[in-house]
């Protein structure tokens, strides 16, 4: 303090202005925005004060050396766009019409800047007009007037201004509005049409845009633009999910439209992992609107929005396959295989078959939830049967619970409606105690959604033939087959020969009953009350069906003990094939003949009930 008498007495003046910190003015411009909607008309007087203000904050570009945090750029834009609440009566939703034409002509202005190293083939649907650029000199735009932005120079500044107006466009949306406006979409949509329009160069090369660069640009403008544009498309696809989540189904005029812009910038753009985000959440939303409704040709282009979402999330899992790269020889041509033996190809590693993928949870979670809107929101017959057979391995594989039930609840179906793709078990495997996997285990039937002539399919038709056939229980249901294909034949080839209980089958000359044919009926459907005990009046003779077992096998087992041989003469009671109940009268049924022709076939008709050729009855056949 000695050596310094004057430092407190006289302190050192000083022309420069004490630089306010951004904190407090987004706290201020905070408590402004609140205030707005309670005093407009309080404020309606410095109203233009605030608006040139926030000017330098709106859409800030690196042309200023300071940089302006994030936060402060939102705080400022939503206080810009409630400054239309301060307008006269009835004069607020055309105080917001306005602003929102004049970010959209500022947007143009500055891509009239940008866009000159390229050949735009996009035509205006609003009625812009494109402004002349001068090649000569830099590009440039802005200016010191209260109603334009500040003026910036270069081609990084542009886009940063570009970016900054697709943000206050999106601002502007979210901000709630004092009266119902008219929100101009066309003019938005005819905006990012122009983004999408551009077609930048490939890494295989600039066939694709060589065609399109302007050979009056130089070289270095061309590489600043190329670097910056990708910046342009993230921006331009936000700007439509705010919209599509703003409007809902509202937004479904131009849903195609949309669309088509958003597989576009994905082609082109689809190798940056935030492209492939952002575009997952739009695809995904315009799907739930218009995916029912799609063409088959529009379900097509699609294909490279698929196999991306697979391939993001297959390697995040770790079961990507690493792509086996081919060296080529020195004319160009494949070099020749060389036969090896096969003991070589074991020597690799399972690390080297398969790699990880570090993406971002945000990306993960977009690419999830799109695979099942896929599944829920496309017409499944359209997919072709490698892509869904793609997506089923990826659900199954990074265990994926809604596509995975998704997929179960919208199957697709061949050509004959039968559903091959069906990975309800694998579902319930990976999550057993799931309240949702259970409630599908239990009351799902993916074979009754089939074809009504087909339903159990090829597969199912043959386990079903394979099956013992028997009978159901007294007064039950034989589910869909009929009454005499029910029935156990004892006599048929394929049965062992030591089944109990054999029964004869006598052939009746009478017209009783035609042969059924065998009709693929729905099993699921009940059928008529079947009768196990019939009686047949002819010529005072009683023909008697005995109720057959209800499984064979089972009877088997039970009386494998009891073996009783019995011998029954055929021209007292007769066990004849079971036929459907007639309800018709007696007298069509034939006469059962009990003359000569019985007593010569009596020996030949007569079998065991248990089929069991032992030495008694041939004692007895020979006595």
């Amino acid at each position: 303090m000695h050596g310094y008498p004057t430092l407190i007495l006289k302190p050192p003046a000083s022309s420069k202005v004490m630089k306010v910190p951004y904190s407090l003015i987004e706290a201020v411009f905070e408590a402004i925005s609140a205030l707005l909607p309670l005093y407009p008309t309080t404020l309606r007087q410095i109203s233009a004060k605030i608006k040139a203000e926030a000017r330098p904050y709106l859409a800030p570009t690196g042309y200023e050396a300071a940089t302006v945090p994030t936060s402060l750029q939102g705080s400022s834009r939503r206080l810009v766009v409630r400054l239309h609440m301060t307008a006269t009566r009835s004069g607020d939703a055309a105080e917001w019409a306005k602003h929102i034409d004049m970010l959209v002509k500022e947007f143009h202005m500055t891509a009239d800047q940008l866009f000159r190293p390229v050949h735009e083939h996009w035509e205006s649907t609003s009625g812009y007009r494109r402004g002349p650029a001068n090649f000569d000199a830099e590009p440039r735009g802005g200016g010191d007037q209260p109603e334009n932005l500040p003026p910036w120079t270069g081609t990084q500044a542009g886009s940063e201004r570009m970016i900054g107006l697709l943000h206050f466009i999106g601002d502007s949306l979210c901000c709630h509005t004092k009266t119902a406006v008219t929100i101009p979409i066309s003019s938005i949509v005819d905006a990012i049409a122009r983004i999408s329009s551009v077609m930048p160069p490939f890494p295989e090369g600039e066939k694709m845009g060589s065609s399109q660069t302007n050979p009056a640009v130089g070289r270095e403008e061309k590489d600043d633009f190329w670097a910056v544009f990708p910046d342009i498309q993230l921006a331009a696809l936000r700007l439509y999910l705010v919209i599509i989540q703003r409007l809902g189904r509202n937004f479904l005029p131009v849903t195609q439209e949309a669309l088509d812009q958003m597989l576009r910038v994905f082609e082109t753009s689809y190798r940056l992992p935030e492209i492939r985000t952002i575009a997952f959440m739009v695809i995904k939303e315009l799907i739930g609107l218009c995916g029912p409704t799609m063409e088959k040709l529009a379900v097509e282009g699609l294909s490279l929005v698929i196999k991306s979402c697979c391939r993001d999330l297959l390697g995040a899992a770790g079961h990507l396959k690493r792509p086996k790269q081919q060296t080529l020889a020195q004319n160009g041509s494949k070099p020749k295989t060389v036969t090896q033996n096969a003991d070589a190809f074991l020597s690799a590693k399972p690390d080297e078959e398969t790699i990880l993928v570090s993406l971002s949870k945000k990306h993960l979670a977009a690419a999830e939830a799109l695979l099942a809107t896929f599944f829920s929101s496309l017409p499944q017959q359209h997919l072709t049967s490698s892509l869904r057979i793609r997506m089923l391995r990826t659900a199954i594989l990074c265990q994926i619970k809604d596509a995975q039930v998704a997929s179960v609840l919208h199957p697709s179906r061949d050509g004959s409606g039968r559903m091959p793709q069906v990975i309800l078990p694998y579902l319930a495997r990976q999550f057993p105690h799931d309240r949702d996997v259970e409630l599908l285990r239990f009351n799902f039937r993916p074979l009754a959604t089939g074809s009504l002539n087909n339903v159990m399919g090829v597969e199912d038709d043959m386990l079903v033939d394979e099956e013992p056939k028997t009978v159901a229980a007294a007064n039950g249901s034989s589910f869909g087959r009929s009454f005499s294909d029910s029935l156990y034949n004892p006599l048929a080839p394929s049965n062992p020969p030591d089944a109990p209980e054999a029964v004869e089958r006598v052939k009746s000359p009478s017209p009783v009953a035609p042969p059924f044919s065998k009709i693929k009926e729905n099993p699921f459907l009940p059928t008529q009350t079947q009768t196990q005990i019939q009686t047949i009046i002819s010529e005072g003779q009683e023909v008697i069906v005995p109720p057959q077992s209800g499984n064979s096998l089972k009877r088997k087992n039970e009386e494998e003990d009891v073996m009783v041989t019995k011998r029954v003469d055929i021209e007292n009671t007769k066990t004849v094939e079971a036929v459907p109940t007639v309800t018709s009268a007696p007298s069509q049924l034939g006469p059962v003949n009990t003359g000569q022709e019985d007593e010569d076939d009596s020996d030949d008709e007569s079998v065991h009930l248990n089929m069991v050729l032992d030495s008694s009855s041939d004692e007895k056949d020979g006595e």
